[in-house]
C-alpha cells in the first residue's frame, strides 16, 4: 500500500502532518517562560525593601495647643514600623529656637501597641506662634526617619493691676527617672574607679609617696557673689532698655546661687515664695528677709510679666543684692576664724 494522502479541493494530494513539534517554536516558548519568572523575581525582590521602608513612620505632637510663657509642654514622639526601640530623638534642630536647659531629659522608649513612644518636657518662654521643623529619629538600623513639623501658641501671662495679687510662679514639672535608667553607666564608672584604685595601690608599694600639692583656698560664696555683682555694676546693663530684662535675671540668679551655697537651700530650683519660707528655717538675718522676697519678686515681674520698674530703682536693687550677699552663715564665720 502506498502512503496515505488526502485530496484537496482541486484534486491535488497533500502530505499528512507527521506529529513532530517544530523545534524553533519550542525553544521560543521555553525562553519566554524563563524570562517571565526572572522578571517576577526581580519585581518582588526590589519591591519588598520599598514596602518595608514605607512602613516606618514617626509622629510628633504636643499635649496641648496653647500654653502660657514659662509653662511646660510635653512632647510625644511615636515611631511605628520597627521591631527594636529607636536610639534617640535628635533635638539639635530645635536648639536655635530653644535653650538646651529648657529641654528636660527624655523618658525611656516604651512599646504601646504598634508604636514606640517617648516623651519629654519642654519649657516655653518666648511668646507668639512658635513653629518647629521635623525632628530626626535615629533608628537602630537604617537612615533616620523624620517626624512632622509642629506649632504651638505661647501667650504672655496675665499681669493684674495689683502686682501683689500675682500668684507665685510654678516650678518646672520634672518627670521621675527610673532607678535603672542610668545603672550601667554607674557600674562602668565604679569598675574604672576600682581599677584605678588597684593600680594606684600597686604603685604606692613600688614608689615612695610624693608630697601632696597645696590647693589654693576656694573662694567663699560671699566673695563669688560680690565679684559677680561688681562686674554687673561696671557693665551697667540697666542703661540700655533692651538689656533691662537681662539685668534683673542676672540679679536673681546671683542672689539665688548665693543663698543656695551659703545657707544650703535649693534656691535655684524654688519659687520666690518657697525661698522666703525656707529662709525662716536658716540663720539668715531676719531684717533682710523682706528685701530678698521683694528683689526676687521684682525680677520675676520683669522676666515673666514684662514689667518696667522706674529707672531710679535699678541701682537700688543692686545695692540690695550686695547687702544680701554680704551676710554669712555662722558655720562659715567659724571656718574663717579657725586656722588651717
Amino acid at each position: 500500500m502506498g502512503r496515505a494522502s488526502t485530496t484537496g479541493q482541486f484534486g491535488k494530494q497533500r502530505p499528512r502532518n507527521s506529529g513532530k513539534p517544530n523545534s524553533n517554536s519550542a525553544w521560543l516558548g521555553l525562553g519566554a517562560r524563563y524570562l517571565a519568572k526572572a522578571l517576577l523575581l526581580w519585581t518582588l525582590g526590589s519591591g519588598i525593601p520599598l514596602m518595608l521602608a514605607a512602613q516606618v513612620r514617626a509622629l510628633a505632637s504636643f499635649d496641648r495647643s496653647s500654653v502660657e510663657a514659662g509653662d511646660t509642654a510635653v512632647l510625644r514622639v511615636q515611631v511605628s514600623g520597627v521591631q527594636a526601640a529607636p536610639q534617640r530623638v535628635n533635638m539639635a534642630v530645635w536648639l536655635p529656637a530653644l535653650a538646651a536647659d529648657d529641654i528636660r531629659p527624655p523618658s525611656p522608649w516604651r512599646r504601646i501597641g504598634e508604636y514606640w513612644v517617648q516623651t519629654m518636657a519642654i519649657v516655653l518662654l518666648d511668646t507668639g506662634c512658635l513653629t518647629f521643623p521635623p525632628l530626626p529619629v535615629v533608628l537602630q538600623v537604617g537612615d533616620p526617619v523624620l517626624t512632622n513639623p509642629l506649632a504651638i501658641t505661647v501667650t504672655a501671662p496675665h499681669a493684674p493691676a495689683n502686682l501683689e495679687a500675682m500668684a507665685p510662679i510654678r516650678d518646672i514639672y520634672r518627670q521621675p527617672t527610673p532607678l535603672w535608667y542610668d545603672y550601667w553607666p554607674a557600674a562602668a564608672i565604679l569598675a574604672l574607679a576600682a581599677a584605678f584604685w588597684l593600680w594606684r595601690e600597686r604603685r604606692k608599694r613600688t614608689s615612695p609617696p610624693s608630697p601632696a600639692p597645696s590647693q589654693p583656698p576656694r573662694p567663699s560664696p560671699t566673695a563669688i557673689a560680690l565679684q559677680k555683682l561688681e562686674t554687673l555694676a561696671r557693665e551697667k546693663p540697666w542703661t540700655q532698655p533692651q538689656r533691662i530684662g537681662e539685668y534683673y535675671a542676672a540679679l536673681s540668679w546671683i542672689v539665688r546661687e548665693f543663698l543656695e551655697q551659703e545657707y544650703k537651700i535649693p534656691a535655684l530650683e524654688q519659687t520666690t515664695a518657697e525661698i522666703a519660707c525656707n529662709l525662716e528655717k536658716t540663720s539668715f538675718p531676719e531684717p533682710l528677709r523682706p528685701d530678698v522676697q521683694r528683689l526676687l519678686q521684682q525680677a520675676d515681674w520683669v522676666k515673666f510679666a514684662d514689667a518696667q520698674p522706674p529707672e531710679k530703682y535699678h541701682e537700688q536693687w543692686l545695692h540690695t543684692a550686695r547687702r544680701i550677699c554680704e551676710t554669712q552663715a555662722p558655720e562659715t564665720k567659724a571656718n574663717e576664724k579657725t586656722p588651717p
